[in-house]
């Protein structure tokens, strides 16, 4: 008796593909489905946003839990995505949000093209909390501007040019020079040409907000496309201007109020030739671009006078034969903690002052000092 009969049957019972098709299905096929779930990439999943509710404002970061998460993934905010996505292991990420208005938003997980994952209303901005704004007047220059653009920049310009606030306008302007920009290191300060390059030397009205130094104090700031700059000499502000993102350099601070004006007696002392170029009217313009309000005018002169060198001091012009002349200067001044001061400088019986224009540089002592009247 044959052990396979012509039907294909084992020992007449069992058709031998059946019994094939039975071992595939028992065996086979659940050791296929162990390699499937063994290889897979297991799909990514979000858990958890810490923290779920920030203040709205720039540089802020959240950090997300999930599972399976993996590099070149990505997050977005409802529509907006997120500027970094920085993976700290499969559970964990941190990204650093974009500008957000305030609101409830879904985060939503990415694998390239492919939504992996949704957390719905999982972040919360706030709106900041009301902060003082103060309006500055600062002195300085657009930075790498070429001439279209420096046509466009002109008494009145905006920043950004549209829309209802306003966080800059233009209220002075000086013709282009070659660009120079200043940076620090440690307690130098280094002025860098920029071959090629021009700089438009400009005075604008500004809105900034306060913010807490470190040591308890408090400085001035304006929003910036990735954070805060401070308003401070030498600072770099990033403006939205008529072509995109435009860079000025602070060089003066000011309120923008109108400032206390004041009369200081000075004694420039001088060669012959440089004191007879001084005329009554003369303004202090050394920095270029800066409201008139706050510069010094020569309101009155007196005689010139031979003096030794000895009486000159430090003043002692080159080649000697020193000659001095006595100016009413009338100059707008500020109150800080050790008194008057003009551009950042001491205005007191026996300081140095120093008076520039584009004709000439007068080095001088002031004498007396008057009372200062604000807003005259």
């Amino acid at each position: 008796m044959s052990i396979v009969d012509e039907r294909g049957r084992v020992a007449g019972r069992i058709n031998l593909i059946d019994a094939i098709a039975a071992f595939a299905l028992v065996v086979l096929v659940p050791v296929a489905y162990g390699a499937y779930l063994l290889f897979r990439t297991p799909p990514a999943t979000l858990r958890a946003i810490q923290p779920a509710k920030i203040y709205q404002g720039p540089s802020a970061r959240i950090t997300i839990d999930g599972e399976n998460l993996r590099p070149f993934m990505r997050v977005s905010f409802n529509t907006v995505q997120g500027r970094t996505f920085l993976i700290g292991s499969t559970k964990s990420a941190q990204v650093d949000l974009p500008d957000l208005e305030p609101g409830v938003y879904d985060v939503v997980l990415f694998d390239y093209m492919r939504e992996m994952s949704r957390l719905p209303k999982a972040l919360t901005v706030l709106p900041l909390a009301p902060t003082a704004t103060v309006e500055m007047q600062v002195s300085g220059s657009f930075k790498q501007i070429t001439s279209n653009l420096a046509n466009q920049l002109h008494v009145g310009s905006k920043f950004p040019p549209a829309g209802e606030y306003t966080a800059a306008e233009i209220t002075a302007v000086a013709p282009l020079r070659p660009a120079l920009l200043r940076l620090h290191s440690g307690d130098a300060t280094f002025a860098v040409p920029l071959p090629g390059e021009l700089e438009l030397p400009a005075t604008l009205r500004l809105k900034c907000f306060t913010q807490a130094n470190p040591d308890g104090s408090i400085h001035c700031a304006i929003s910036g496309p990735q954070a805060a700059a401070s308003v401070v000499p030498d600072s770099y502000l990033t403006l939205a201007g008529p072509m995109g993102w435009v860079s000025f350099q602070v060089d003066e601070v000011h309120l923008a109020t109108e400032p206390p004006m004041a009369q200081a007696r000075v004694r420039f002392v001088s060669s012959a030739e440089i004191l007879d170029k001084i005329k009554v009217g003369d303004v202090d313009t050394n920095s270029a671009g800066l409201a008139a309000k706050y510069q010094a005018t020569i309101a009155s002169l007196g005689g010139s006078r031979t003096v030794s060198a000895a009486e000159a001091g430090y003043l002692l012009p080159i080649g000697g034969n020193a000659r001095a002349m006595d100016a009413v200067v009338r100059l707008p001044v500020e109150m800080r903690p050790g008194g008057w001061t003009y551009r950042g400088h001491a205005v007191k019986a026996g300081e140095p002052f120093k008076f520039e224009t584009m004709l000439y540089t007068l080095n001088g002592v002031v004498i007396d000092l008057t009372t200062p009247q604000a807003g005259r």
